[in-house]
């Protein structure tokens, strides 16, 4: 028996749980653009939950991303995806688009990245 979900890789997955994690709460059908901080650390809304949220919600991206694809193109995946999470957060009226999540998603994913490599070089 041909089963498709067990042939979809597991970072694949892991988007979806990134987006379910990030989706905004206090939904508004008007973008919410004063409350975007593109540039990281300028949000004075950012807290070192948040950080670790952030860093650990990606580590499993990482691995298994570089399990599956390698680490040349980790870095801008992990953005990618936080990315287009953040922008779902524009129609939040409590939830902050930050660059700071985006660069804290793409260390996290670096890590989980570090850690497959180590795991691999293991006898």
């Amino acid at each position: 028996m041909n089963r498709w979900p067990e042939r979809i890789p597991l970072w694949v997955w892991w988007i979806l749980v990134v987006l379910i994690a990030s989706f905004p709460l206090g939904l508004t059908a008007t973008p919410q653009w004063d409350r975007v901080h593109l540039v990281p650390f300028t949000d004075p809304g950012d807290k070192l939950e948040d950080l670790a949220a952030n860093i650990l919600l990606f580590v499993p991206f990482g691995y298994s991303f570089a399990r599956d694809r390698g680490l040349a193109w980790l870095p801008l995946a992990a953005a990618v995806v936080s990315a287009f999470a953040e922008l779902s957060q524009l129609f939040s009226t409590v939830r902050n688009p930050s660059g700071t999540d985006v660069l804290y998603a793409v260390v996290g994913a670096l890590a989980g990245g570090f850690v497959f490599l180590v795991l691999r070089k293991r006898p």
